[in-house]
């Protein structure tokens, strides 16, 4: 649940330049040192801000990683009838190493972290009554950037070896300015993931149940049963999930009881575990501008939904009721009207972890999984189930989380076929931008590129 104005200058204030020593060169009087931004606990909050402001900007939670998680994956399911080539590269699963909306994943994601590392730097300065929240805050920033860039830009987890196959870069150290820019090599894919359960389970530990519109621990918890499922370390998952269901229930949130409701909201609702509010003066809601069409202030409806996927869906399935149809083609619901907050974390998604952690384990940690399918379900208007199988658990996952960005990455965990590749095609990977290869002499590119 993130809410702020962009009228911020963290961002500035943490990648500024150090002055020049030369006598005849100038400072610029607009630039603020280090030891100024940092010099107390409200510039520290403030640049703890441009964290979020940069996780939501539209390449990130804005939009952009929904949208590719869908894209990537279209399988006949979805169609992108848009006019961007950019987007319909990775709609194809052709992307260029120049394609400029993958460069703008990868630096935000960057900017994101170097920001959190800032301020986890710095929160010593802190006052010891915020000081864990502020860091848990960074921290969960900094891990849940991490796991998506490793996602989008390097192998799954369970392809190969993720020991010797190349992630992204590991960065736990702020880069200050020019004169503190280093070149460093890919870290793992095994690496990038102990890191993220680093940096996610200690931001667990700190953040509070409540924390405004801002990470708490259930939005925490649940990031980390994302990552352990992806692993597919199952009792880890579900340990997660569970922590996360707890952690949930002392934070007051609960399921709304309509599932139409959950979405097109202007304020957060009570499963919004994380969300990023729009409005008419701040935010980025790309989904809303891909899905959505001109009546609701949306671009030309781009992104279509097939039949393949409509048939899926039960006929008294709430979930079916939520697509309309605009120009003779089926849209999605989730992303109908303008200014409406971006989904990023639901309350829903931790009961599908824990039933399908749980079925895999065999074990009933907080829950039987048919009971917590039927949580869903009933949720959904459906009838409940007396026994599960894995395909039903799988099924109510994937029509629960439909157009949210879960679909590449769960192909993936799968071993799907997708778009007539193997889970492991090399093209279901982004490629390395191209700027960034050519910036830094250290990066290898990815297979297939």
């Amino acid at each position: 649940m993130i809410r702020f104005n962009k009228i911020i200058t963290a961002l500035s204030l943490v990648l500024v330049l150090q002055s020049c020593t030369k006598q005849l060169d100038l400072e610029n009087p607009q630039a603020v040192g280090n030891g100024l931004a940092f010099s107390n606990e409200t510039n520290i909050k403030q640049i703890l801000l441009g964290a979020y402001d940069a996780m939501s900007s539209g390449s990130l939670y804005g939009g952009d990683i929904q949208i590719f998680g869908d894209l990537m994956a279209a399988s006949g399911e979805l169609n992108w009838a848009g006019t961007f080539n950019t987007y319909r590269e990775v709609f194809g699963n052709n992307t260029l190493t120049t394609n400029p909306i993958i460069l703008g994943q990868w630096a935000a994601g960057y900017r994101a972290i170097n920001v959190s590392n800032n301020v986890i730097a710095q929160v010593d300065k802190v006052a010891a009554a915020d000081r864990g929240k502020v860091k848990g805050e960074a921290l969960f920033i900094r891990g849940t950037m991490l796991f998506e860039l490793t996602r989008f830009f390097a192998k799954a987890y369970t392809d190969g070896n993720p020991a010797q196959n190349p992630g992204v870069v590991i960065r736990t150290k702020p880069t200050e300015g020019y004169t503190s820019v280093d070149y460093p090599s890919r870290n793992t894919v095994a690496e990038c993931y102990e890191q993220v359960i680093k940096d996610l389970t200690e931001a667990a530990n700190l953040l509070p149940e409540e924390n405004d519109v801002f990470a708490n621990k259930a939005a925490a918890y649940t990031i980390l049963a994302r990552v352990y499922l992806q692993m597919a370390k199952f009792p880890e998952a579900r340990d997660a999930a569970n922590q996360g269901l707890i952690a949930a229930a002392a934070g007051n949130f609960e399921l709304v009881a309509d599932y139409q409701d959950a979405f097109n909201q202007e304020a957060t609702t009570s499963e919004d575990l994380l969300a990023i509010v729009v409005t008419d003066q701040d935010g980025v809601n790309n989904c809303h501008t891909f899905y959505s069409v001109p009546d609701f202030g949306g671009r030309d409806g781009d992104i279509v939904i097939l039949k393949k996927h409509l048939d899926l869906y039960d006929p008294a399935d709430a979930r079916k009721a939520l697509f309309y149809n605009f120009d003779g083609l089926a849209r999605s619901g989730k992303w109908k009207n303008i200014y409406k907050n971006v989904k990023v974390i639901r309350l829903a998604e931790l009961y599908l972890i824990r039933a399908e952690a749980n079925f895999r384990a065999g074990t009933e940690v907080g829950d039987k999984p048919v009971n917590d399918i039927n949580v869903i379900r009933a949720r959904a208007g459906l009838p409940d189930l007396a026994i599960v199988t894995l395909d039903d658990i799988l099924l109510e996952r994937r029509l629960e989380l439909a157009h949210e960005g879960f679909r590449i990455h769960d192909a993936k965990r799968l071993n799907e076929v997708v778009n007539g590749k193997p889970a492991n095609d090399d093209k279901l990977v982004f490629p390395i931008p191209f700027r960034e290869l050519n910036t830094n002499p250290n990066l290898v590119q990815n297979s297939g590129y």
